[in-house]
């Protein structure tokens, strides 16, 4: 297949970098926008960026530096699987070693392999479609002033080994066999929509959720409601001197309120403690050690109380 042919015939294969966005993990597309281009009823319209143009700068860069220093025979990788219907296209691949590299240039530096999930299953998938053991995930902290001379100590190579990743691996092919499905569904009915992809369990329960939140939005209106009309009865007690009544069912009762004041208490004088007496620091109950300090005591508003009467249930 020509090189040129490439981004038109994309929509016919599952690529390495469609993974994430199969997988749900993509920060750059959905499922579902990967879903629509696949099955043709939009076009990919990513004509790419300063960063991946700097990605394919510094690619052979990275693989010619791996290379030399590591003593691996990488070179570039294509193949396509008419049955299944992929797109392999890897960074690196070396027969000898019987292992895959994947390169990858960005600002966001993780300790960890698995920090890296998004570009983890892209080499996972390559290393599963090509029975290779073994992986390279290399990326490269890529520089503020995105210089093109490759510097080893941007560079942090992480081990891959497939029988670390069997489970992710099966997730993965799960995940594409259920992608490919959807592919044929919505070729077959363009008019469906995302909801239309969602296990109808789970739309159930969502629906129900979402009723509930509105039957709680109602409720917290109709507590301001509330609480703005005890405020007012409560106002209007006070108005009346009226401390306490009772209706049929309820006693309304006036709480009032208290303000704030200061008032003096004894606290421990911890710093002339840990200063004269360091090792007694804990003890602070001789010497002279307390002290009177003024506090400021909260106040509260005053309220209704609302009481159901015996009887009332």
């Amino acid at each position: 297949m020509a090189q040129d042919s490439v981004k038109v015939d994309r929509y016919k294969y599952i690529g390495g970098s469609d993974i994430p966005a199969i997988m749900e993990i993509s920060q750059f597309k959905s499922r579902w926008e990967l879903l629509q281009e696949k099955a043709r009823i939009k076009e990919d319209d990513f004509l790419g960026s300063i960063y991946t143009e700097y990605g394919n700068t510094m690619e052979p860069k990275i693989r010619e530096f791996i290379n030399v220093e590591l003593g691996h025979g990488f070179i570039e990788g294509r193949h396509y699987d008419e049955d299944r219907g992929f797109r392999i296209h890897t960074d690196g691949e070396d027969e000898v070693t019987e292992c895959v590299l994947e390169i990858k240039t960005t600002s966001q530096i993780h300790d960890r392999l698995t920090d890296y999930k998004a570009y983890l299953v892209q080499i996972l998938f390559y290393m599963s479609v090509l029975h290779y053991d073994n992986g390279i995930l290399a990326v490269y902290e890529r520089p503020e002033d995105m210089s093109e001379e490759l510097d080893p100590d941007r560079l942090h190579l992480y081990p891959v080994f497939l029988k670390e990743h069997l489970g992710l691996v099966k997730e993965i092919s799960d995940a594409i066999l259920r992608f490919q499905a959807d592919v044929e569904r919505l070729k077959a009915d363009p008019l469906l929509t995302e909801e239309d992809f969602i296990p109808k369990d789970m739309v159930t329960l969502s629906d129900s959720i979402l009723a509930l939140e509105s039957v709680l939005d109602n409720m917290k209106s109709i507590e301001a409601q509330v609480k703005q009309r005890k405020d007012q009865l409560y106002e209007l007690m006070c108005e009346n001197r009226i401390k306490t009544w009772a209706t049929e069912r309820f006693r309304l009762t006036r709480v009032d309120g208290a303000e704030a004041r200061m008032e003096t208490v004894e606290v421990l004088d911890e710093e002339k403690l840990r200063r004269d007496l360091p090792e007694l620091f804990k003890t602070y109950y001789e010497g002279g050690y307390m002290v009177e300090k003024q506090v400021k005591k909260a106040g509260r508003s005053g309220y209704v109380k609302i009481t159901r009467l015996k009887g009332d249930e």
